[in-house]
């Protein structure tokens, strides 16, 4: 009698695993979801030669559509609208005393992100789940324009001198939900091509983003 009960207490604590395992990789109450992200960017330039750029602040703020494929594989495209700065040393030449000035400037870029982004889900309890993602980027960019704050007159388009209309970068990140409807991740995208590439080419870059984000989810 004894060794029956242990039996079935076995069989059923086994069959418990079992179910929690296959919850943790295949929710059965996936279903698509959209979500509205607020995120902060910090750019960096690769490529570059020299100290010419470095690093600037800038945000982004949009929605994504969550998409389930198989078990806890998603697809989950965006549209973000981002404001990226780059940090911007500015050289000017004094003809009349010979003599050059450097300022602090800046190249402020806006535009449109879509993610297309891949991921896999793993659900460890009913209100918390943490998920790694990774897809290509499509940045469709606006306006750029270098500005330097000493120099009142000193602040032009350079979407005409080499800055592209479109750039590609590679995110991969992670996130966590908690209660389904409360989100944040951390991701990086490295740019793939170039997003500035004038006539000097010692100057030109690819964007790297590295990105902080919180979010809600209907």
């Amino acid at each position: 009698m004894k060794r029956t009960a242990l039996a079935i207490l076995a069989t059923l604590a086994l069959a418990g695993t079992a179910q929690a395992q296959n919850y943790l990789i295949e929710n059965p109450d996936n279903k698509a979801y959209l979500g509205l992200r607020l995120g902060l960017d910090i750019s960096s330039t690769a490529g570059a030669d020299g100290d010419t750029f470095g690093n600037g602040p800038g945000l982004t703020v949009g929605a994504i559509y969550n998409i389930p494929l198989w078990k806890n594989l998603f697809f989950e495209p965006g549209l973000y609208f981002f404001y990226d700065t780059f940090d911007n040393d500015i050289t000017t030449w004094d003809p009349v005393n010979e003599f050059s000035y450097e300022y602090d400037g800046s190249i402020r870029n806006c535009g449109f992100r879509i993610p297309l982004n891949f991921g896999y889900r793993f659900d460890f309890t009913d209100d918390l789940s943490i998920a790694l993602f990774t897809g290509p980027v499509l940045n469709t960019n606006l306006t750029a324009k270098a500005h330097c704050d000493a120099l009142t007159d000193y602040t032009y388009s350079v979407m005409e001198n080499g800055f592209k209309r479109f750039d590609m970068q590679w995110d991969f990140g992670v996130s966590m939900n908690y209660g389904h409807n409360y989100y944040v991740s951390i991701s990086g995208a490295i740019g793939m091509t170039k997003v500035f590439n004038p006539s000097n080419d010692d100057i030109s870059f690819r964007r790297n983003t590295c990105n902080i984000a919180i979010g809600y989810n209907f």
